[in-house]
Parts: structure tokens; sequence; C-alpha cells
């Protein structure tokens, strides 16, 4: 059974590229509470909203609606990735964020999760949530890199919920097959280009490096891993969007700081163009799931 407390080790040896991630969810942690708080399960990521769904008339109604959509995608991708035979050992949450994924698997499956991130401020507050859902003595908090695990722990199955998308998969899948048990399992919930086009705006924007679901599957083969399945969220996502942009044009209509009032200005044009991608075919919201054969 994992001890409580996060693992010590050496600073990390990190490219620049990644730095720039870190920093940028660095300053991002106050709004993302803000937007998708209380906690303690907060998530950073997209949700499944019914096609019928009215927005709520107010900021924290529309608070709710994103938090609830959010949990309504871990429900979904939990029953697709079979969590209650897959996802109740020892998994390693990669890009955990804030912790709320992990808290989810402890909480609903009694998992036992080291939530990885690369972000040093997250730390204390995944800490802080999990001492809150009362499951310190099954979410560890670790702070490293993705391709580099800290320690020595081989996983039962791994989860990475919209941050392979930041990672060299090569390299990722290639450190995996070190860290994931004969027959484990890899799930992937993320976005995946469908055009081209989209690469350049989107991998400005969130600092990633967007892919295919054919470069995945090609990138798992060669080192063991095999696509056992393919879940399309794509339509049941996209009015995620639309509530995300009404939540920051509500909240641009309140009294906030210019500087803050520029960072809303630049969510809601990128959002509106987001959308647009995810109607047009441009972009699949995606869950996978992969096996170690």
């Amino acid at each position: 059974m994992m001890q409580p407390g996060m693992r010590e080790m050496q600073e990390l040896n990190m490219n620049t590229s990644m730095k720039d991630v870190i920093a940028w969810y660095e300053k991002k942690t106050e709004s993302i509470i803000g937007k998708y708080g209380p906690g303690p399960r907060v998530h950073f990521h997209t949700g499944l909203v019914e096609p019928d769904a009215t927005p709520a008339p107010n900021i924290d109604g529309l608070n709710r609606q994103l938090v609830q959509s959010q949990e309504n995608l871990l429900l979904e991708a939990a029953r697709f990735w079979n969590a209650e035979s897959h996802l109740c050992g020892t998994v390693l949450d990669v890009g955990c964020g804030l912790g709320g994924s992990s808290i989810f698997l402890a909480q609903e499956y009694e998992a036992h999760v080291h939530a990885l991130t690369n972000v040093p401020g997250h730390i204390p507050w995944i800490s802080h949530f999990v001492d809150q859902a009362g499951v310190a003595d099954r979410v560890e908090p670790i702070l490293g890199d993705a391709c580099a695990v800290p320690g020595e722990q081989v996983y039962d199955s791994v989860m990475a919920i919209e941050s392979s998308c930041y990672l060299d998969r090569a390299d990722w899948f290639r450190h995996l097959v070190e860290r994931v048990q004969q027959g484990g399992r890899v799930f992937i919930a993320d976005c995946f280009a469908l055009s081209d086009e989209v690469r350049e705006p989107f991998d400005r924007y969130w600092l990633t490096r967007i892919g295919t679901v054919e470069e995945y599957t090609s990138t798992a083969e060669e080192e063991g891993f095999k696509m056992d399945g393919l879940l399309d969220l794509t339509s049941r996502t996209a009015r995620f969007w639309e509530l995300s942009t009404l939540y920051s044009r509500r909240l641009l209509g309140s009294q906030v700081p210019e500087r803050e009032a520029e960072r809303l200005r630049r969510s809601i044009r990128w959002q509106t163009q987001l959308l647009g991608m995810w109607n047009n075919g441009k972009i699949m919201c995606a869950l996978l799931r992969l096996v170690l054969s």
C-alpha cells in the first residue's frame, strides 16, 4: 500500500518548451479554481453537455454546469475504460492537474493513485484537496516528468486526461513499457487533429503538440501497446465550449481588472475559434484504450 506524501526527487531536467507549459499553468491556477472549483474534485478538461441543456442564467450556475459536465465525462470514461476492473488497483494519473481525476478514482473505485504533475505550485493544492476529500491514504502527489516518472513503481494502469497532447509520444510510450505491468492498460482522453490547419492555432494557445489517432496508434504499437478501443465524444462535448465561452463573457461583464479582462477576451476569441473547429470536423475529442500485449 502506498504511503501518503510527495516523493523526493532531484530538480527536473526539462526543455524550454515544457518550462513554458509549467509557467503557463502556474499562472492559470487561480483562474482554474475560480472557474472549476471549489473542489475537492477540481478538473481542467472538457466535459459532456447534453444537446438540450439550458445555460444557467448566472456565473455560479454556469460554474456548477461546467463542473458537472466534467464529472459526466469522467463517468463516461470510467464506463468505457471498465474502471471497476482496470482502474481499481495502482494507477498513475499523468498530468493530474489539481488532482480531481485522482480523487475521483480513489473515491469511486478505491484505487491507489500516484497523481503526477510537473507544476510545482500544484503539489500543495493537490495535497489540500486530497486531504479535504479524505483520501490521503490513496492519493500520493508526485512532482515529475511523465517520460521519466520518479520511483520504481510498476502500475496496473496509466490514465492521461488531456495531458498526453503535451508529451513526446514516442518517449512517453517507450517509458511506459517499463512502468506498466504486462497486460496493463493505458487510458487516454484527449483532442486529436483531423486537419493539419488546426495544429498551429491549437498548439500555440495551449502550448501543446496535438497529434492524430493514427500517430498515437502507430507510436504505441512500436513499443508493444495495442489499441483496444476508441470512443468519439466530439459531438457530446461541443456545447462545453459554448458554456465555457458564456462563462467568460459573463465574467467579463462584471468588474474585473484590465489584465484579467484582456485574458478573458483572448480566451473568448480562442474558444469561439475552437468551437468552430469542433463543429466543422477538424478536431476529434475521444477516449482511447490501449493494452500492453
